[in-house]
């Protein structure tokens, strides 16, 4: 009885994961279409694809685990709803080179927190399948975060620059 709820956790966390690496893959294209600079769009675009595998692995551990069904696709539904207002919205602010970069930056925390407790929780129901996709999956995200923080002072460079401000 305890296995089976866990394994019913378990199939609601990876759902949860998949409708949020959906969301963000949304984003990514709200900013790598917001971002001027061809090194960092560059750098969105390579996570992009990153983020495409990362979906696809949490489609497979879905499947393999028997969640797919109406809760699933209501999921990702709303967390693409939600990722196109947000994209639509980020188009009017300013400040767009800082603000990408903190919301991605807080956004790959999201998924490496989501990861690591992804990867406990499939550890605990004995999936050691779905823990190695979380591991794999958080471990590139840590990388995006490292990347994205190496980058602050070009962020607000672009930023201060666009505001005709010399910093």
């Amino acid at each position: 009885m305890a296995q089976e709820h866990l394994r019913r956790k378990l199939i609601e966390y990876v759902q949860n994961v998949h409708a949020l690496e959906q969301n963000v893959l949304l984003m990514l294209d709200a900013m790598i279409l917001t971002t001027d600079d061809e090194e960092i769009r560059e750098i969105l675009r390579q996570h992009k694809e990153e983020t495409r595998l990362q979906e696809q692995r949490l489609a497979e551990r879905r499947t393999a685990l028997g969640g797919v069904g109406l809760a699933s696709m209501g999921k990702d539904l709303s967390a693409i709803l939600v990722a196109q207002a947000k994209g639509a919205a980020d188009l009017w602010r300013s400040d767009k080179p800082v603000q990408n970069a903190r919301d991605a930056f807080v956004t790959e925390h999201l998924e490496i927190a989501a990861y690591e407790i992804l990867e406990r929780l499939a550890e605990r129901a004995g999936d050691h399948e779905t823990a190695e996709v979380a591991r794999m999956n958080r471990a590139e995200e840590e990388a995006m975060a490292q990347r994205i923080a190496a980058n602050w002072d070009r962020f607000l460079d672009l930023t201060l620059a666009k505001a005709g401000v010399r910093g």
